[in-house]
């Protein structure tokens, strides 16, 4: 069994200085990754044509996000590397598959699903198995915004996460076909990761600017759960049906399904999709914590199971959050093999200030 915990680092203050102390912390993993950023370049582009392209990216972000690029700068100047290059590492939208095969399945419930009526989010997140060695948990108090707890690659950008007000952020990556400059759907993860109220996570996914886009699953303690599946220049939201949800890497809606890049190359997400409803359904009102680490090492359909042995991608991670207790359980490689790890948030106090 695999009971090594993911390093935690944690940072607080302005988002200037969150980034520097991400960047100090993981100076090392942040050196290493982008020295070999070089290494996994699309067919026939080169490293230069790569940063003039995400030149193109950075001035609508700019825009977008000041207070992320400013993250983005801290992180920069505190591990020692330029800016560009971790800007560009966040620009995943530029390496497509040439560096981010897709995986993941999502699997949610809530209320009369629940064993005790509390929302909650289970994931698994599939990368290539070297990736594990890079992924920590940053726990980041910046600003006024709630403080949330994160999985990220090096400290570059997060893969799924939740924050003390009660709002969960997973999801899949999806094969848009209709990329384009703009702002990385990346840093619209983080801009979900921030929001104080679930409204505020729907509209980070509905950004205009966005270059492309995840199925971002998004819940709130309330039990308000939607998959937002976006692309680039459209989105329709799924809202949760019969207290359950699930998806993986494919257009589901009818109205997105013309944004599938490859609609033949969708077989083994259309699988897991399916066996994630078939599994919650038929535990209806016994789902809890436990038992979602149990669903979470179903190797139905191995290797390209949902908790995957693949040869392209392997589960480096998996992650269940109960909403309502602020409380997550996150998981290093495999869900069959590994030990949950308990992680917990104060709930959030707005500012005296704050509008709802």
């Amino acid at each position: 069994m695999h009971a090594e915990r993911f390093p935690l680092v944690q940072a607080r203050g302005d988002h200037r200085q969150v980034g520097r102390q991400i960047g100090e912390a993981l100076r090392p993993q942040i050196q290493r990754y982008m020295a070999n950023l070089p290494d996994s370049l699309p067919a026939g582009v080169t490293w230069e044509e790569l940063l003039d392209q995400s030149r193109l990216y950075l001035a609508p972000t700019r825009v977008a996000y000041p207070r992320y690029t400013a993250e983005l700068e801290g992180i920069a100047e505190g591990a020692g590397v330029a800016f560009e290059r971790v800007f560009l590492s966040h620009c995943e939208e530029l390496w497509e598959s040439a560096a981010w095969p897709r995986g993941c399945t999502d699997l949610v419930a809530r209320g009369r699903a629940t064993v005790d009526g509390s929302t909650l989010v289970a994931h698994t997140n599939d990368l290539r198995a070297r990736v594990e060695d890079d992924l920590v948990i940053l726990q980041v108090q910046a600003g006024d915004d709630p403080e949330f707890l994160g999985v990220s690659v090096a400290g570059l950008g997060y893969s799924a996460g939740f924050n003390a007000a009660g709002i969960s952020m997973t999801g899949n990556e999806l094969a848009n076909n209709d990329i384009r400059p703009g702002v990385p759907r990346l840093l619209v993860v983080r801009a979900i990761l921030a929001a104080r109220r679930l409204g505020e996570a729907l509209d980070a996914c509905l950004l205009p600017q966005r270059a492309s886009s995840y199925n971002n699953v998004v819940a709130d303690a309330h039990g308000e759960v939607y998959s937002m599946e976006g692309s680039a220049t459209d989105c329709e939201p799924i809202y949760i049906e019969d207290d359950l949800l699930a998806h993986a890497n494919h257009y589901v809606s009818p109205a997105m399904r013309r944004f599938e890049a490859d609609r033949n190359d969708i077989g083994s997400s259309v699988y897991r999709h399916n066996r994630a409803r078939r599994l919650l359904q038929e535990n209806r009102g016994r789902l809890s914590p436990e038992l979602f680490q149990a669903l979470l090492a179903d190797h139905a359909g191995y290797p390209a199971s949902i908790c995957k042995h693949g040869l392209d991608s392997v589960t480096v991670f998996s992650l269940i959050v109960n909403l309502n207790e602020r409380r997550a359980w996150i998981g290093r490689g495999r869900p069959c093999r590994t030990a949950y790890h308990e992680y917990k948030l104060e709930p959030w106090t707005p500012p005296q200030d704050w509008q709802s």
